[in-house]
């Protein structure tokens, strides 16, 4: 079995959690409401029928199994084990796997890593081209060029085609196959199988040291079990918060406090803002074949009135940290980040924080929206000339082993030993990961929709206008998109 070693850093904070899911049909299946009994505990799981028993027996008699792990950040992003156990959780978690599969199937399993999302993507597509089968199945990100960009174009496999792939069980992510299929064909997603995926969704960070200084007395978890964590409560605990320390007329994110802190408009954060408000930024019809962006509703309009009572005009240094720096320093009361920053930035926070989902809308919301940073390097694709059976049960197998067998281990001795600051936090990440949101136009940004949203979250534009002025080429890109991604595989 052949390894590549690599700087195995314990990232693999947020496990024990149940991804909710539908089935591969053409039909989009109504998400269920996420309540305190969607949460899944230790019994649940237990209960489950064993998906290896249900796959059966297999011998593939040595077949090589190659994963491309195309990562442009493999010392953060874990994807591969190194060529022996060396008693931390990701690297023995997946090595113990990959042995465990390769002795029950009689598989070989092996793993090529290009330290390069896009170069690695582009061997994958020259390997396609080529027809050589270098490669079985591939994780990388979805910009960049690389996975979105391929998907269109005839290299990926149509994952929806592939029979040994349960898209609707807990070791997939349902919410992708929900937002991301469209005319019955997905070529990407998200799940165990890749440690990564417990990094990237967006959360909601709160200092409940500083809460307790401000008098605070709300109790958060109990609001977000009920579902009434709202962007109004976000706003009414942050308001009239900040503070201009320095005095000298200006925010600055490396100096001053903030009752909200985020990243600085544009990209994900106007994406994350407003899908986790439950706006589609696009949206596929009842019939599952056509895609359309219509934002211009009293759904967006609201969203957007809300998301501006919380944001302030902030001076940002070049400093990739500098938000999470003004948390860790008690300088704000709330942050808006990615999960992986408890334990790439927070480790060593001094006082005690809770992490929630993301507010809804309001309480008629149907369920919390956590959104993807579609720059991780957690989403699975395959090559459109893999062995559908061949590589449908190895992944499956993969997958599910990992949703047994290494997502206790990381939450009871990384997560909750380590990291965790209430026991709180890790149920409240049960519901972050049961409620997972990315969109096509979050990946495409169909006519510069995201650069116009930006505008009108910064008061520069209305909405109406800002899209209207966009709305040919949105269409006229959208035409194109559904074109190749209907024709391809």
């Amino acid at each position: 079995m052949e390894r590549i070693s690599c700087y195995i850093l314990a990232l693999l904070i947020f496990a024990f959690v149940a991804l909710t899911n539908t089935s591969c049909t053409n039909t989009t299946d109504a998400k269920p409401a996420i309540t305190s009994s969607a949460i899944t505990d230790t019994a649940e799981t237990a209960a489950e029928p064993d998906r290896l028993d249900e796959l059966g027996k297999k011998n593939f008699d040595g077949r090589v199994f190659t994963i491309l792990d195309a990562n442009d950040h493999p010392y953060m992003h874990i994807n591969l084990p190194g060529e022996s156990l060396n008693g931390d959780i990701v690297n023995d978690g997946l090595f113990n796997r990959d042995l465990a599969i390769e002795e029950k199937y009689n598989v070989d399993i092996q793993y090529i890593q290009i330290t390069n999302a896009k170069a690695g993507t582009d061997s994958m597509k020259n390997s396609v081209l080529a027809d050589d089968g270098a490669y079985t199945i591939c994780i990388s990100t979805l910009l960049g060029g690389t996975l979105g960009a391929l998907a269109p174009e005839g290299i990926l496999m149509n994952l929806c085609g592939l029979d040994y792939l349960s898209l609707n069980e807990n070791w997939w992510s349902y919410l992708m196959y929900d937002s991301l299929r469209l005319d019955g064909k997905m070529y990407y997603t998200t799940g165990d199988i890749s440690p990564t995926m417990y990094q990237m969704p967006a959360c909601f960070f709160l200092n409940t040291s500083l809460a307790a200084d401000y008098g605070i007395k709300t109790d958060f978890c109990q609001l977000v079990r009920d579902g009434k964590w709202t962007l109004d409560q976000a706003a009414e605990i942050s308001k009239d918060l900040n503070q201009d320390l320095n005095g000298d007329g200006i925010m600055h994110a490396s100096d001053d406090f903030f009752g909200y802190i985020h990243q600085k408009l544009g990209g994900n954060v106007t994406n994350g803002l407003l899908t986790t408000a439950g706006v589609e930024l696009s949206k596929i019809s009842a019939d599952g074949k056509t895609l359309s962006v219509d934002l211009v509703n009293e759904r967006t309009l609201g969203a957007i009135e809300k998301i501006k009572k919380m944001l302030v005009d902030i001076n940002f240094v070049e400093q990739n940290d500098v938000i999470t720096k003004a948390f860790k320093e008690d300088r704000a009361l709330t942050l808006y980040h990615y999960a992986e920053s408890a334990s790439v930035h927070l480790r060593d926070m001094k006082s005690d924080y809770l992490i929630l989902p993301m507010p809804k809308y309001d309480e008629m919301q149907n369920d919390y929206h956590s959104y993807v940073n579609p720059w991780a390097d957690a989403f699975v694709a395959i090559p459109s000339t893999s062995d559908p059976d061949f590589t449908g049960f190895i992944t499956e197998a993969l997958a599910y082993y990992s949703y047994k067998n290494i997502r206790p281990l990381a939450y009871d001795l990384t997560y909750k030993v380590k990291t965790s600051r209430d026991e709180n936090s890790a149920e409240m990440l049960d519901i972050i990961f049961n409620t997972l949101y990315i969109d096509f136009n979050c990946i495409y940004n169909f006519g510069g929709t995201n650069d116009a949203l930006t505008n009108v979250l910064l008061g520069k534009q209305e909405l109406a206008s800002a899209m209207a002025a966009i709305q040919k080429k949105i269409d006229a890109e959208i035409d194109n998109f559904v074109k190749n991604w209907t024709a391809a595989n």
